[in-house]
């Protein structure tokens, strides 16, 4: 099926129960009674030749393998959120930084011994470039931060968006299966006000193919909580930053930035799609993006195992 193939390209077969809350339909009005879904997947016809299940997973047919893969990466898994953490903690007391959402191969789906850990950081508006400047010096003064020199377990600070802005739809590609998925598994570090639940709100236009992931509400286990001091520190900054004053710093870190930009003259940013996203609402700097890589791949596997897909 079309969901065991996505996740395939990970290496991570599914439980039951993740099974069909990411399940993939092409059905706008799907609906199916978690009971009635148990049952049919205990019907052995709907699984012949589709799926195969072992030891509480289920994958696509001569993969069993993939089962030790995916606990050996909650290993992985474990360690990096641990230091993502960590590194929340140091910007805790950051002005204007209302949630941080750990992302893509980080949460647990295809994780890498040497992977980075990407967030998403979403923003008051009107601040964003103030609060990216102001996070970004201090998880690199604490070594936290990603460099081209230091890339595992360091902290990629590659997209925000502002708190106006939680609709993704205008940078999705066409039929884009990644987005979707990662938009699903977003884990929340740091998230006070719940922004997460605004966020699957927003982009519901994602539930036509995913229809049960955006229910209840996002994973709060590793979330961090505000500190006593930190969220003192940071509510006076924005008291004295709301205003002109901060307009105008905000104005200074947008053009001090801008120009940096502009002095990598290797950078994609100026080319007409939608891997690196720089305005005020968005920046987003994902010149590696693979999601139309990983969309044909989906297509090709859901092709040789006669699924109907996109």
């Amino acid at each position: 099926m079309p969901t065991l193939a996505y996740f395939d390209m990970f290496d991570y077969p599914l439980t039951e129960q993740e099974l069909e809350r990411f399940l993939y339909t092409d059905y706008t009005d799907f609906k199916i009674d978690y009971t009635d879904f148990v049952r049919a997947l205990d019907e052995n016809g709907s699984l012949r030749g589709v799926a195969e299940r072992s030891r509480g997973f289920y994958f696509l047919p001569g993969r069993e393998e993939i089962i030790e893969r995916r606990k050996q990466g909650r290993r992985l898994f474990e360690e990096k959120i641990k230091i993502a953490q960590k590194a929340m903690r140091k910007i805790l007391w950051v002005p204007f930084v209302r949630a941080v959402f750990v992302c893509n191969t980080s949460t647990g789906v295809g994780i890498k011994e040497g992977s980075d850990i990407d967030v998403f950081v979403i923003v008051r508006q009107g601040r964003l470039w103030l609060s990216r400047i102001l996070v970004t010096f201090v998880l690199g003064l604490f070594r936290f931060r990603r460099t081209r020199a230091k890339i595992k377990n360091k902290i990629c600070l590659s997209f925000y968006v502002t708190d106006n802005r939680l609709n993704l739809l205008d940078i999705a590609l066409k039929e884009d299966v990644y987005l979707m998925y990662w938009l699903a598994l977003l884990i929340p570090i740091y998230d006070p006000d719940n922004l997460g639940k605004s966020l699957w709100a927003a982009n519901q236009w994602a539930t036509k193919h995913l229809p049960n992931a955006f229910k209840g509400e996002m994973n709060k286990e590793w979330q961090v909580g505000d500190g006593r001091i930190a969220k003192k520190i940071k509510n006076t900054f924005e008291k004295w930053w709301g205003g002109k004053y901060g307009d105008l710093m905000e104005k200074q870190a947008r053009e001090a930035q801008k120009i940096r930009m502009k002095m990598n003259t290797s950078s994609i940013q100026n080319l007409p799609d939608t891997r690196v996203v720089v305005n005020d609402e968005m920046l987003k700097f994902h010149e590696g993006d693979r999601r139309e890589e990983y969309r044909d791949r989906w297509m090709r596997k859901c092709q040789s195992f006669n699924q109907t897909s996109p």
